[in-house]
C-alpha cells in the first residue's frame, strides 16, 4: 500500500475539503470546517458518495487498507484546520478530530456479514436494540514508577489495560501507579444493533451485531432508533466459562460514522418515475377507492373498516403546544369479531405493508416485551435498556392480535403509549422515557365466542374503559346469516382457491402493496395536512349536536372531546392521502362519517335509539342505569315497609306506576341478578345482596 505513504491521496483530501461543491455550487465542507470552532465539534461528516465523485482513488485506498484510509483522511483534517484554525488545533487534542464517513457504498445485511469481510469497511443499518452507559476509554496512559517517581507514557492497544514490564528510568521491575489527570480517556460505548423488521425472512430468528462508539457519537441515539453505520469490522477471541480462550471470535463493528434516520419513511427510495406515478394518483378522482380497495384484497367486504386502516396507514399530524404538550397523530383501532371474519389476516397485512410495523399476538406478548426490559450484561456486568415490540415500531403500526387474551398486567403497560407516545421506565437504577410513536391496530374475540349484540361491549370482551377509550374508532365484525351475501363470499374464496381472477371490480387491487408502501411514505414525508376552518366547522356541529341530544337529567353522553381529537386525526389522514396541503370539507364528513359508524356499533343503547358512550365505559347503559336506579329505589321503600325479601310481582307493579315499562323492567333486574346486586331467595321473591 504505498500509495498511502506519499503525500498524494492525502493532499487530495486537503483539496477535497477545500474545493468540493454541491449542485448549486456550495461549498459543503469548507463552510463545516469554518463552523467546527465556533459549534465547538471535533469530527466533520463527509459523505463518500462525495469522496468517490470528486476522485476514484479514495475507493481503492477504502477497500484496500480502511484503516490506513482513515488514518489518512483524519491527519489530512488536523493539517487543514492547522493552517485555518491554528487557535482552536492548539485548545483541542488532535487524537479527538475525526472525519466520519457515512453513506459508504458497500452496504452489507446484518445476516450476510461473513469473515471475508473482516477488516473491511462496511455500511450497516437496523434498530438499536440496547446501548451501555458512556465508559471513559483510556488511550494513551501515563504510569508512575512506585521507586523511582520518574513518569511513563504507554499506549493502550485493542482497548486492553498494559502496564510497562519495567521502568526504562531506574530499570527496576515494579508495579506502576496510574496517572489519570495525565493520561488520555476517550468516550467509549456499546450498542447492539439487530436487522430491521422489512428486512427479515419470514420465520426466522433476527440477527444482530454489536457496535463500539468512540468520540463525539457516544449517545446520540437511543433503543428503538433506525442507524446506519459505517464502520470495518473486527473480532473478539472467544472464552470458556474457565477464562480459556477458544479458536472461534465473536465479530464487532468499530464506527466510524453514523447516521440516525428519525422518520420511518426516510429509509425508502422514491425514483423519478415513483413521483410520477405518485403524483397521477394522487390527482385521480377515485384515490381514495383505489387506495381502500387495496387494502387486504384477499379480504371480501369490510368496506369501512379498510377505509378506516388506510387512514391510519396515512395518519395525522403530530402537534406540538406551546406549553410542551404533545397531541398525538397516529391513530388507533380495535376490530372485535367473530371467528372467521378475517381480523388477522386484515393485520398481517398491514403489518407487512407498513414501513416500520410488527406484528405480535397476545398470547406470547409480555409488558417487558411490548414496552422495554432492563437487562444484565454478562461481560461488562451493568444494567442495560432493551427496546420492546412498541418502542421497535417507533413511527410505524404495532399490529396485535388476540388483544383480550393478554394478561391484564401486560396489556396495561401500553396505555402511556397509546396515547402519550412515550414508554417511560424505572428499572435497576434505569430511569428513561423512550419514544413509541405508534399507531396500534388491534384484533379481540369476544368473551363468549360469538358476539352477543344484546350484550354491552364490556360484557362481549372484557376489556378495561381505560384501554377502550383510546381506540379512536373501534369496528364489530358479525358472522351474520345472509343467503346472497355468503353466496358472494363462498364465490369469492372459492376463486381465490382456483387462482381465477374475482368476478367483482372492488376485489381487484388497483395498486400493488410495494407502490402503495411508497406512496405512504412519500405522503408522510412531504405533506403536512392543515385543519381548515370549513372542516373545523363540520367537527365542531357534529360534537356540538351529538352532545346536544344528551342535554337535561340522566341523559346519556354520547361522545367525548377523545372523539373530538379523533375526527381531527382521520380528517388529516384523509387529505395526506390525495397530498393534500389542506384538509377541507369532504375530509372532515368522511372522518365523521366513520366515527358515527363506529360508535353505532359498539355505542348505540338499544332502548333509546340513542347513541351512548356509557356502554363502553360500564356494563350498563344510561337508560339500563336510570332504570336501575328506580328499581333499587323502589326496593328500599318496600324493605322500609316491612320485609327485606320483596315480592317480585308487587316490586314490578310498583315500578311500573313510576313510568318504567315492564318488559324493560324485568330486563334490568335480570341483569341486577346477573351483577349480583340482586338474588332470588326463593321462586317470585326477589331480595338485595348486602354490601
Amino acid at each position: 500500500m504505498s500509495g498511502l505513504n506519499d503525500e498524494g491521496p492525502q493532499e487530495r483530501f486537503e483539496e477535497f475539503l477545500r474545493t468540493y461543491k454541491d449542485e448549486v455550487g456550495k461549498l459543503v465542507y469548507w463552510s463545516r470546517l469554518q463552523q467546527m470552532s465556533i459549534n465547538d465539534e471535533s469530527s466533520i461528516v463527509v459523505n463518500f458518495q462525495d469522496l468517490a465523485s470528486f476522485d476514484s482513488v479514495f475507493i481503492t485506498l477504502a477497500t484496500e487498507d480502511p484503516m490506513q484510509f482513515l488514518k489518512m483522511i483524519d491527519s489530512a483534517l488536523v493539517s487543514v484546520l492547522k493552517i485555518e484554525d491554528p487557535e482552536y488545533v492548539s485548545a483541542i487534542d488532535t487524537n479527538l478530530l475525526k472525519v466520519r464517513i457515512i453513506d459508504y457504498p458497500e452496504h452489507i445485511p446484518l445476516r450476510s456479514i461473513r469473515s471475508k469481510h473482516i477488516g473491511r469497511l462496511l455500511h450497516i443499518s437496523g434498530i438499536m436494540m440496547r446501548a451501555s452507559i458512556v465508559k471513559p476509554l483510556l488511550v494513551e496512559a501515563m504510569f508512575r514508577c512506585r521507586i523511582c517517581g520518574g513518569d511513563i507514557p504507554q499506549t493502550q492497544e485493542d482497548g486492553r489495560y498494559t502496564e510497562p514490564a519495567l521502568c526504562p528510568v531506574c530499570g527496576k521491575k515494579t508495579a506502576m501507579r496510574l496517572i489519570p489527570e495525565l493520561s488520555h480517556f476517550i468516550d467509549w460505548q456499546k450498542v447492539r444493533i439487530q436487522e430491521s423488521p422489512d428486512e427479515l425472512p419470514p420465520g426466522q430468528m433476527p440477527r444482530s451485531v454489536d457496535v463500539i462508539f468512540e468520540g463525539d457519537i457516544v449517545d446520540i441515539s437511543r433503543p428503538g432508533d433506525f442507524v446506519k453505520v459505517t464502520g470495518i469490522l473486527e473480532t473478539t477471541p472467544d472464552f470458556t466459562r474457565r477464562g480459556s480462550r477458544l479458536a472461534t471470535f465473536n465479530v464487532f463493528i468499530d464506527a466510524n460514522g453514523v447516521e440516525i434516520t428519525e422518520k420511518e419513511y426516510e429509509q425508502l427510495e422514491i425514483s423519478e418515475d415513483d413521483e410520477k406515478k405518485i403524483r397521477e394518483l394522487a390527482e385521480d378522482q377515485y384515490v381514495y377507492e383505489r387506495i381502500n380497495a387495496s387494502i387486504a384484497p384477499s379480504i371480501h367486504g369490510h368496506e369501512q373498516i379498510k377505509e378506516s386502516i388506510a387512514l391510519l396507514l396515512f395518519g395525522g399530524v403530530e402537534k406540538k403546544l406551546p406549553d410542551g404538550t404533545r397531541l398525538r397523530g397516529k391513530s388507533n383501532i380495535l376490530m372485535i369479531g367473530d371467528p372467521g371474519t378475517g381480523k388477522s389476516q386484515i393485520l398481517k397485512f398491514v403489518s407487512g405493508l407498513a414501513a416500520r410495523a410488527l406484528y405480535t399476538s397476545g398470547k406470547g406478548t409480555t409488558a417487558a416485551g411490548l414496552t422495554a426490559a432492563v437487562l444484565h450484561d454478562t461481560e461488562t456486568g451493568a444494567m442495560t435498556l432493551e427496546a420492546g415490540a412498541l418502542v421497535l415500531a417507533d413511527q410505524g403500526i404495532a399490529c396485535i392480535d388476540e388483544f383480550d387474551k393478554m394478561d391484564p398486567n401486560d396489556r396495561n403497560a401500553i396505555h402511556e403509549a397509546m396515547e402519550q407516545h412515550t414508554v417511560s421506565i424505572a428499572k435497576a437504577g434505569i430511569i428513561a422515557t423512550l419514544n413509541a410513536r405508534t399507531s396500534i391496530l388491534a384484533a379481540a374475540n369476544p368473551t363468549l365466542g360469538r358476539y352477543e349484540p344484546s350484550l354491552s361491549v364490556q360484557d362481549n370482551i372484557r376489556l378495561p374503559f381505560t384501554i377502550l377509550s383510546r381506540f379512536d374508532l373501534m369496528w364489530i365484525m358479525v358472522d351474520t346469516v345472509e343467503a346472497t351475501k355468503d353466496r358472494e363470499l363462498a364465490q369469492f374464496i372459492l376463486s381465490l382457491h382456483q387462482k381465477k381472477k374475482p368476478s367483482t371490480k372492488s376485489a381487484t387491487p388497483p395498486l400493488s402493496p410495494e407502490f402503495l408502501k411508497k406512496y405512504i411514505g412519500y405522503a408522510n414525508r412531504y405533506v403536512v395536512p392543515q385543519l381548515t376552518s370549513e372542516a373545523a366547522e363540520v367537527i365542531e356541529n357534529f360534537y356540538v349536536d351529538l352532545r346536544k341530544t344528551a342535554e337535561g337529567g340522566a341523559a346519556p353522553v354520547p361522545i367525548t372531546a377523545r372523539q373530538l381529537e379523533s375526527l381531527v386525526r382521520l380528517a388529516e389522514s384523509r387529505a395526506r392521502m390525495a397530498l393534500r396541503s389542506k384538509v377541507n370539507k369532504e375530509d372532515a364528513q368522511a372522518a365523521v362519517r366513520l366515527m358515527e359508524a363506529s360508535l353505532r356499533m359498539v355505542a348505540l343503547d338499544s332502548i333509546t335509539g340513542k347513541i351512548d358512550i356509557d356502554r363502553l365505559v360500564s356494563k350498563m347503559s344510561a337508560s339500563q342505569r336510570s332504570s336501575s336506579d328506580i328499581i333499587l329505589k323502589v326496593m328500599k321503600d318496600l324493605e322500609s315497609e316491612g320485609t327485606s325479601t320483596v315480592d317480585e310481582e308487587a316490586l314490578l307493579q310498583r315500578v311500573q306506576s313510576m313510568g318504567l315499562p315492564r318488559d324493560r323492567a324485568e330486563q334490568v333486574i335480570k341483569k341486577l341478578v346477573a351483577e349480583g346486586i340482586l338474588f332470588h331467595p326463593r321462586e317470585g321473591k326477589v331480595r338485595r345482596a348486602q354490601s
